[in-house]
C-alpha cells in the first residue's frame, strides 16, 4: 500500500498584507500629488494707471493657479520690489507725462494723463524692469504698457529723445493719430500660428476695446511673432473722437479728427505680439482685453474673460517646459 500523505490547506493566491505599526491601515496610500507653487503676478498700480484698468485685471486674474500682487508703480525703483515675481502686468493708462488732457470727462483728482508711467518708474525703475525680465520675468503690457515697452522714442515735451524699455522689438505706428482720442470697439484676426493652443484662446476675443491704443509695427520679425492684427478700423457705431488739449489747454487742432485721415492704416498692422529678452518673455496688448469692447466699465463678455489668465498660463507652462 502507498501511505496517504494528509493533504495539505492550499496557499492563498496573495499573501496577506501585513498591518504596519502606527499607520492603521492594511495597505500603504498612494501619496498624494504636491502642488504645485502659485504664479505671483505683480500688477502695478499708481501714476499712470488706469485705475478701472487696475481692478478689471484684479478680478479676470484672481484664480487658483495665481497669487496677485499690488505694487505702486514707485516701488518699482526700490531694491527687492520685483524680487518674487513670474509676472509683472502694466496696463492700461499714459506712458507719457507730455500731455494736459481730461477726456472722457474726467475729474483733474482721477485724470491720469499727464501723469505718465515712465516719470513715476524713473530711471531706476525702467533698469529694474529691464534687468528682471533679461533675467526670466515675464512682462505683460496692455495699451499704455505696451506703449512702455516698445522701443518707442519720445517727440515731445520735456523728455524729448527718451527712450521706451524697448522690451519687444516693435514701435508705434502715428501715435499723434491713434492715441489722439480715439475710443471704440475693434476686431482683431488670427494669423495661423504654429502654436494652436494660442491661436484658440486668443479666438475667444475677436473684438477688444480701443482706448488710445497701440497699433504697433515690427522691427524685427525674427524676435517678435504676431498672434493678432487689427481686422478693420474701429467699428464705426462704437467710434468715439476727441480733440486733445496741449500743454497750454487750447485744442491741439481743428477740422478734420487726424483718425479720420488715417483710419485704414492700423488694419492688418500688430495688435498683440509676443517676443523675448533674453530669458523672459514679454506679451503686449495694443487694445485692451481686460475691458468691454463697448461700455469699460465692465468686464468683458463671458467669453471672452479668460484669455489673459489663459494666455498667460500657457507662455507660462511653455517656459517651465
Amino acid at each position: 500500500m502507498v501511505a496517504q500523505v494528509p493533504a495539505q490547506r492550499p496557499k492563498r493566491a496573495t499573501q496577506t498584507v501585513k498591518k504596519s505599526r502606527g499607520v492603521g491601515a492594511w495597505k500603504a496610500r498612494p501619496r498624494a500629488p504636491r502642488a504645485s507653487r502659485q504664479k505671483v503676478i505683480g500688477i502695478l498700480y499708481g501714476e499712470g494707471c488706469d485705475f478701472h484698468c487696475v481692478k478689471n485685471t484684479c478680478i479676470l486674474l484672481s484664480s487658483s493657479e495665481f497669487k496677485l500682487k499690488l505694487i505702486d508703480i514707485k516701488d518699482v525703483r526700490k531694491q527687492r520690489t520685483l524680487e518674487s515675481l513670474d509676472v509683472l502686468l502694466v496696463g492700461g493708462g499714459d506712458d507719457d507725462d507730455n500731455r494736459t488732457d481730461t477726456r472722457e470727462g474726467r475729474l483733474d483728482a482721477d485724470n491720469h494723463y499727464g501723469r505718465g508711467q515712465r516719470r513715476a518708474l524713473g530711471k531706476q525703475g525702467m533698469r529694474a524692469i529691464v534687468r528682471k525680465v533679461k533675467g526670466g520675468l515675464m512682462y505683460v503690457g496692455i495699451c499704455a504698457g505696451a506703449y512702455l515697452a516698445s522701443a518707442k522714442t519720445v517727440e515731445f515735451g520735456c523728455d524729448q529723445g527718451a527712450m521706451n524699455l524697448r522690451l519687444c522689438e516693435v514701435d508705434i505706428h502715428r501715435e499723434a493719430v491713434f492715441a489722439g482720442g480715439v475710443t471704440g470697439a475693434v476686431e482683431l484676426r488670427t494669423p495661423k500660428l504654429v502654436d494652436e493652443g494660442l491661436r484658440r484662446v486668443l479666438g475667444r476675443g475677436c473684438t477688444m476695446r480701443f482706448d488710445d491704443s497701440a497699433v504697433m509695427n515690427v522691427l524685427d520679425p525674427e524676435s517678435v511673432t504676431v498672434l493678432a492684427t487689427y481686422k478693420r478700423p474701429v467699428l464705426r457705431r462704437t467710434l468715439a473722437l476727441t480733440v486733445p488739449k496741449n500743454t497750454s489747454g487750447k485744442l491741439a487742432y481743428s477740422g478734420t479728427h487726424r483718425y479720420l485721415k488715417h483710419q485704414h492704416e492700423m488694419v492688418g498692422r500688430p495688435a498683440v505680439v509676443l517676443s523675448q529678452l533674453q530669458q523672459g518673455k514679454v506679451l503686449l496688448f495694443g487694445p485692451h482685453p481686460e475691458l468691454h469692447p463697448v461700455a469699460p466699465g465692465l468686464l468683458p463678455d463671458r467669453s471672452s474673460r479668460s484669455i489673459l489668465k489663459d494666455l498667460i498660463l500657457n507662455l507660462l507652462e511653455e517656459k517651465s517646459t
